[in-house]
């Protein structure tokens, strides 16, 4: 009879360590789900997270994504950079499929916060001026794309009333680098 009693306590001692034990994975597993669900809801109410793109292990661009272009023109060396908005067409799309788009542009930086285009341009940026006589006034022009001036803008200095130095100046053409410093020389001439 007291092996029966053993054999009893032995199965119940058994059945009941079965189901601690599964009562105790579960809810281990639970807290865990529970607990990532709350991280992420805090992510999501803290606006910490990104929008979701793809789940594979290619890079993507994420609608959150800052989006510049920048334009270098070879003869000068200089450089424009311009942020705009995502093209709707660009989001979830990898380095490779947004070279394939863009086939006149390189993509600079890519990851799922920026993506940069660059492009090289044959010629001037539109940051090139010439200060010039012409007709007995002073005129600016622009340096265009490949070279060429282009009038940009007549002003009130004429040649009567400047000195033979300048005259000189003038009449060769002052080239001139940004609208900052344009302003600047002509307010000298004035």
């Amino acid at each position: 009879m007291r092996k029966e009693y053993l054999y009893i306590i032995l199965l119940v001692t058994c059945i009941l360590g079965i189901l601690l034990g599964r009562i105790f994975f579960m809810n281990v597993a639970y807290n865990n789900t529970v607990s990532q669900n709350n991280t992420d809801y805090l992510k999501i109410f803290n606006n910490e997270i990104a929008l979701e793109t793809s789940s594979g292990e290619e890079k993507r661009v994420s609608p959150n994504s800052l989006f510049a272009l920048k334009k270098v023109y070879n003869e000068c060396n200089h450089f424009e950079y311009e942020e705009a908005e995502l093209p709707k067409e660009l989001v979830n799309l990898s380095r490779q499929e947004i070279e394939d788009y863009y086939d006149d542009w390189e993509v600079e930086e890519f990851d799922d916060k920026k993506l940069v285009l660059c492009k090289e341009i044959n010629g001037y940026c539109n940051q090139h001026f010439v200060i010039k006589l012409d007709d007995n006034q002073v005129k600016v022009y622009r340096l265009g794309t490949h070279g060429e001036y282009i009038e940009y803008k007549n002003t009130d200095i004429f040649k009567e009333y400047l000195p033979e130095e300048d005259i000189k100046k003038l009449e060769d053409g002052i080239m001139i680098y940004g609208e900052g410093k344009l302003s600047s020389v002509l307010e000298d001439y004035e």
